[in-house]
């Protein structure tokens, strides 16, 4: 049976596939908007749903049936959009993307529709676990045969290390549409290892957030150019289908700033025919320069450097001046200030070999490749990537007041995977039956905050016991086992009885027992 090897870089903005064709990376490209294929979902009154660049040109003017950005909602089992009435989650979204993706291999590389095609699909290293498992359950639902979930900063420094050959400690500033992450990695050329050190990032940072500013900059000339308030459709005085349009038109020039800012000092938003007021066409037109830009995105440019300087001052995993290459990754390490800032703080040019924009997918491109078996060399090492844990993983249990709530952490942050790791618990009350088992996963900067509430809750499983017993009798093991895609199993067992149980853990809304 035919197997074809790829990489794909999942992105809140754009998502790319690369497979090696004679040993060198090569994209799939994909109709109207080359080797990225625009993240964006949208639904027509027919109901019919396109992805990709058609998606976003029409959702420019429908915005209301258009799903952009549906990466930074990924394992929010709360969070559904609805598009001319089809109902869409996250995981769903991402799916109709990776279906597309697959479409386009199996057109570009003439394959046959049964012919296996084999993915590791990357994710933000600060990505959680259930997000990592939702990203592999819609590889999975498109069609992928889902080798590895990797982390992006790991792909991107796969990629720098196999075009540039380094063999040091690696920081990656990776900045994507709706992702921050930054990583240290150790790079073994020798012995072909990749070894991430610590791991930090913000989860809901990313180049939307830039769009966004940008964004209400321009509505609020507009506002004060016109009188409209503009805050909603109710408000404008505009009807539905001229305001829709006017803010889908709006935030299309705000990431058109962005993305020429980058390359130029100045940027001309003309927006002919906006909308119809006071019986006339209104036309928005503004020159936008890069220095008014940074200064209403500083308060972006100082998150991202403090976020830098924090994770820093407080890793015990490695010192600044131990750094020897900083690699920039993502669509928004393009903006010249983000690149500035960075090799500021660092004292260092950033490499700037590779295009920033597709490390990652170049880098999951050759992780796949060590699937196929394939070497290059006779006595090759196989290539090893041993990637961290970045937020701990435990159950909710009873603190010494007998009040209170808090996290037992079973993984912890920092812990290479795949890998198993077991705890004892025991019954907070007499002769219980039923043993309800809430597992946790530590929220974004509460590492070091006991009390459960701080924390996200990533679903529930119960053991029977058959043997009663009065509260802190019987012996319960906890196993958590995380694979290498960073999926978690959890398996609960009765010492005296020997009952186990490992079932699918129930995710969303939290049961009580």
């Amino acid at each position: 049976m035919v197997e074809i090897f790829v990489g794909i870089d999942l992105g809140t903005t754009n998502t790319l596939a690369c497979h090696l064709k004679r040993g060198r990376p090569n994209f799939i490209r994909f109709a109207g908007s080359g080797e990225m294929l625009p993240s964006v979902l949208y639904v027509d009154e027919d109901k019919n749903i396109f992805v990709g660049e058609k998606a976003k040109k029409r959702g420019v003017i429908d915005p209301l049936n258009v799903i952009r950005s549906s990466k930074t909602y990924m394992a929010d089992f709360e969070k559904t959009w609805t598009a001319h009435g089809k109902t869409f989650t996250p995981t769903k979204v991402a799916t109709e993307i990776l279906k597309e993706v697959k479409r386009q291999i199996i057109k570009k590389l003439h394959c046959d529709e049964d012919t296996v095609i084999s993915a590791v699909i990357t994710v933000p290293a600060y990505f959680t676990a259930n997000q990592k498992d939702e990203t592999k359950k819609a590889g999975i639902a498109a069609g992928f045969n889902v080798l590895q979930i990797i982390t992006e900063p790991m792909a991107a420094a796969v990629a720098v290390v196999h075009e540039l050959g380094l063999d040091e400690k690696i920081f990656v500033v990776d900045l994507g549409g709706g992702t921050f992450d930054i990583s240290v990695l150790q790079a073994d050329q020798k012995n072909r290892t990749y070894r991430a050190l610590d791991i930090d990032g913000d989860r809901k940072l990313g180049g939307d957030d830039f769009d966004a500013l940008i964004y209400n900059y321009f509505i609020e000339i507009i506002q004060n150019e016109t009188g409209l308030d503009l805050s909603a459709q109710k408000n404008s005085t505009l009807d539905y289908n001229e305001y829709y349009s006017m803010k889908g038109r709006v935030l299309e020039a705000a990431e058109d700033a962005k993305i020429a800012l980058s390359e130029q000092e100045t940027y001309t938003a003309d927006l002919m025919n906006l909308f119809q007021h006071d019986g006339k066409t209104y036309d928005f037109t503004v020159n936008l320069t890069r220095e008014k830009f940074n200064e209403i995105c500083q308060p972006l440019y100082e998150k991202i450097t403090s976020r830098i300087n924090k994770f820093i001052e407080n890793s015990d995993k490695f010192k600044l001046d131990e750094i020897g290459t900083v690699i920039l990754a993502g669509g928004s390490c393009h903006i010249p200030k983000v690149k500035a800032d960075v090799e500021n703080i660092f004292g260092k040019r950033s490499d700037t070999q590779l295009d920033l924009g597709t490390l990652v997918a170049v880098g999951a491109c050759f992780v796949a490749e060590t699937f196929s078996g394939v070497k290059t060399e006779i006595d090759e090492p196989q290539e090893k990537f041993e990637d961290i844990i970045s937020h701990s993983l435990g159950v909710e249990v009873l603190a010494a007041d007998g009040v209170s709530k808090v996290l037992s952490k079973i993984i912890r942050k920092g812990d290479v995977y795949p890998c198993e790791k077991t705890k004892l618990y025991t019954t907070t009350m007499d002769e219980q039956t039923t043993i309800p088992i809430y597992i946790y996963e530590a929220g974004a900067d509460c590492e070091n905050i006991a009390d459960i509430d701080a924390h996200e809750f990533y679903g529930d499983l119960s053991l029977e016991i058959e043997e009663t017993a009065p509260a802190g009798v019987p012996v319960i093991n906890v196993t958590f086992s995380y694979d290498k895609s960073g999926t978690l199993e959890v398996t609960a067992r009765d010492e005296k009885s020997g009952v186990n149980k490992s079932i699918k853990i129930k995710k969303g809304s939290r049961e009580n027992f």
